[in-house]
């Protein structure tokens, strides 16, 4: 048995994950203009930003908001 194992007898173990970010495909609207002398008061003009700020994959922009699913296998022994 190893450490903080759950009582399994073999010598191994296999974990399966699945993580998704979006996965209805939602847009997701920045804040609304607040200016009240605006034509576009209260509408929103771009997309929020994603989490982490740089251009990569989770920076801000388009590119972040797009559906993302992650599938991660991991075999212990």
């Amino acid at each position: 048995m190893g450490m903080g194992g759950g009582g399994s007898d073999h010598p191994y173990n296999v974990t399966f994950s699945v993580s998704a970010n979006n996965l209805f495909n939602r847009t997701n609207p920045s804040a609304p203009i607040g200016s009240l002398s605006s034509p576009f008061f209260g509408q929103s003009l771009s997309l929020a930003g994603g989490f982490g700020g740089g251009p990569g994959g989770f920076g801000g922009g388009s590119q972040a908001m797009n559906r993302r699913v992650e599938v991660q296998i991991r075999f212990n022994f």
